[in-house]
């Protein structure tokens, strides 16, 4: 331990609820066949890309916004994402969904996309990483063994 003193219930109970939460999500990543797989690999780069595109305020690619909607709505209608038990996939589906609506609405002038809706995109972008996040990094391996917890497998090493 690199602290004097013992750590609070609270605090191991903290860890301990990080440390499965990583196992939880490796399970779920686990169970996803070859093409839910690559559907999510898509839509993370997909929502990063349109995500940067706002931030620079540039248009969006016209591939990059049928590909992003394509990816969702497979997760979606062929896995069912926005109606999963899973909290995080169904954020992540739901979001998908309604931007894939917003931008079929500006496709065909209905609707504006603010540009809070299209900050939703590094939304998307951040909970798929955090879906994938199931490995824990150096700092958390330090506290875990602060707080007496032990990690078994693979350790990111940044």
């Amino acid at each position: 331990m690199t602290k004097d003193t013992k750590p609070s219930a609270e605090e191991v109970a903290r860890w301990e609820s990080i440390k499965q939460d990583m196992l939880d999500r490796a399970d779920i990543i686990a169970n996803f066949d070859d093409e839910e797989r690559e559907a999510v690999k898509e839509l993370r780069w997909l929502s990063m890309s349109l995500a940067e595109d706002v931030h620079y305020l540039m248009h969006f690619s016209f591939r990059n916004v049928v590909n992003f909607c394509a990816n969702a709505k497979k997760l979606d209608d062929e896995y069912g994402w926005s109606a999963s038990e899973c909290k995080d996939k169904r954020e992540i589906g739901r979001l998908s969904m309604k931007l894939c609506e917003l931008l079929g609405d500006e496709a065909s002038d209905n609707m504006i996309m603010t540009l809070e809706e299209a900050k939703e995109f590094h939304t998307v972008y951040f909970n798929l990483r955090q879906l994938e996040n199931t490995k824990p990094n150096k700092y958390q391996m330090e506290r875990f063994a602060e707080h007496g917890i032990t990690w078994e497998g693979e350790v990111d090493e940044h």
